[in-house]
C-alpha cells in the first residue's frame, strides 16, 4: 500500500471527505475530483493506483468516464472501483460492461472497502511488475538475438568461403538448413596437393551450443589438416577425437562435458581417382553405375566415450559419373508425413535414387520441396545439411 495513490470521483464533498479520510489513514494518497470531467483531466496528469468513482454525477456520468479511461492505451489498465447508491441489477452489469472491476454499493461498510481497495491495489502493482519485468526479458531477448544474428553472419561468411572453395568441383549441391539462427552442423573442403578432403559434420546440440562446438570443430580441423598435415580421413577423425577430448578436458575427470561430433570425411586422390571415406555413426551413399551403396560408420564418436576405438578407413577407384552424398542425421529424424513419423535413411535412400540422374543443383531443389511437404506446419527438429558430388 506506500505510495499508492487513488482518485476518488464524486459529485457530493460530503461523500469526497469521508471516504477520503478513510482512505488517508490508511496512508493511501488521496486526490479528489467533483465531476467526470475533473476526473478525466487528474487521470491524464498524475499516475493513479485506482479509481473510486461513482455514477450518477451531471453531464459526464461515472459509466462515460470508465469509457474514456479503457478507451485511452495509457489508462487502459488503470482499475476502476464504481461505488455508488444504485444497487439495480442492470447498473450492476453495465459498471462491468463498461470496464470496471469492482462494484461496491452505498452506504458501504468501511472494512469491506477497505479489503478491496487494497485487493485492487495489489493487483494493480502486481501488473505493472510483471509488465516492468516482461520489459526487462524484452530487452534482454533483443541484446541475446542481436549477438546471435552477428554470430550468424560470422558463421554465414565462414561457410560462404567454403562454397567458393567448392566451386572447383565439378557437380555438387549443398542443402544447409539451420533450425535456429545459427547451426551445429558444417562442413569443410580443403585442397592439399592433389587431394581433395570434405568433412561434413554435425555437433552436439543445435543453436547456440552446437555453433559454439562448430567452432571449435572448424578450428581443430583448420589445424589438423593444414599446418598437421593429416589427410587420410580416419586419422582426421582420430586426431579431431583427441583434441576434442583435449579442449573439453575430457580426460581430467569424471564430471566432463560430454560434447562431441558426429560426421564423416572423405578424401580424394585427382591423380589415382581414389575415394577414401571414414565416419563417425554418419554412413556415406555412393552411386556407381545407378547402384546405391551404403558405406557404413563406426559408431564411435569425435568426442568422449568410454570405450575409445580406431575409426576404419574405406576406399573405391572412382569412375566419371560416380555420386557420393554425406548428410547429417536432421533430413532423415525429420517428423512429418501424413502418420506424422520420420523420413529414416531408407526413406531418403529412395528419394536419393529415384532422382539421381538429375543435376546435381536440381536434386537440391527436390530434396527441399520434399522436406517442405513432408513436414508441412510441424518445426524443423534439428539442423540439417547434404552434400551431394558428382565425379
Amino acid at each position: 500500500m506506500n505510495n499508492a495513490s487513488i482518485l476518488i470521483v464524486d459529485d457530493n464533498p460530503k461523500n469526497l471527505q469521508v471516504l477520503g479520510s478513510l482512505l488517508q489513514r490508511e496512508g493511501l494518497d488521496v486526490e479528489f475530483a467533483l465531476d467526470g470531467k475533473a476526473a478525466v483531466d487528474w487521470v491524464r496528469k498524475k499516475s493513479f493506483n485506482l479509481v473510486l468513482l461513482d455514477i450518477m454525477m451531471p453531464e459526464m456520468d461515472g459509466y462515460e468516464v470508465c469509457r474514456i479511461i479503457k478507451n485511452d492505451k495509457e489508462l487502459k489498465d488503470l482499475p476502476v472501483i464504481f461505488i455508488t447508491a444504485k444497487t439495480d441489477t442492470e447498473s450492476i452489469i453495465k459498471s462491468f460492461e463498461t470496464g470496471g472491476v469492482d462494484y461496491i454499493t452505498k452506504p458501504f461498510v468501511p472494512e469491506e472497502l477497505m479489503v478491496r481497495v487494497k485487493s485492487q491495489i495489489h493487483i494493480q502493482k502486481s501488473k505493472e511488475k510483471i509488465l516492468l519485468y516482461m520489459k526487462e526479458i524484452e530487452i534482454r531477448n533483443r541484446n541475446i538475438r542481436d549477438s546471435i544474428e552477428y554470430a550468424r553472419n560470422i558463421q554465414k561468411a565462414v561457410m560462404n568461403n567454403v562454397v567458393k572453395q567448392m566451386d572447383i568441383v565439378p557437380e555438387n549441391f549443398v542443402l544447409y538448413l539451420p533450425k535456429d539462427i545459427v547451426s551445429g552442423d558444417f562442413y569443410r573442403y580443403y585442397i592439399v596437393g592433389d587431394i581433395c578432403i570434405l568433412a561434413v559434420m554435425d555437433c552436439t546440440g543445435h543453436g547456440v551450443p552446437g555453433a559454439f562446438m562448430s567452432i571449435l570443430g572448424i578450428t581443430l580441423l583448420n589445424e589438423i589438416i593444414l599446418y598437421d598435415r593429416i589427410l587420410s580421413p580416419e586419422k582426421i577423425l582420430e586426431s579431431l577425437r583427441d583434441k576434442i577430448m583435449n579442449s573439453l578436458a575430457q580426460n581430467e575427470n569424471k564430471t566432463i562435458v560430454k560434447d562431441g561430433i558426429e560426421g564423416s570425411v572423405v578424401s580424394y586422390d585427382t591423380k589415382r581417382r581414389i575415394l577414401s571415406y571414414a565416419g563417425s555413426f554418419n554412413p556415406m551413399l555412393y552411386i556407381h553405375e545407378n547402384n546405391m551403396e551404403v558405406i557404413k560408420a563406426d559408431r564411435i564418436p569425435i568426442g568422449y566415450f568410454e570405450k575409445k576405438g580406431n575409426f576404419s578407413l574405406k576406399s573405391t577407384k572412382i569412375k566419371k559419373g560416380d555420386i557420393i552424398y554425406l548428410f547429417t542425421d536432421g533430413y532423415i529424424d525429420q517428423f512429418g508425413g501424413p502418420e506424422i513419423r520420420k523420413i529414416m535413411t531408407k526413406g531418403f535412400m529412395v528419394l536419393l535414387q529415384k532422382n539421381h540422374s538429375l543435376p546435381m543443383v536440381s536434386q537440391k531443389y527436390v530434396l527441399l520441396d520434399f522436406l517442405n511437404k513432408w513436414k508441412s506446419d510441424l518445426d524443423q527438429i534439428d539442423d540439417i545439411l547434404v552434400v551431394g558430388i558428382r565425379f
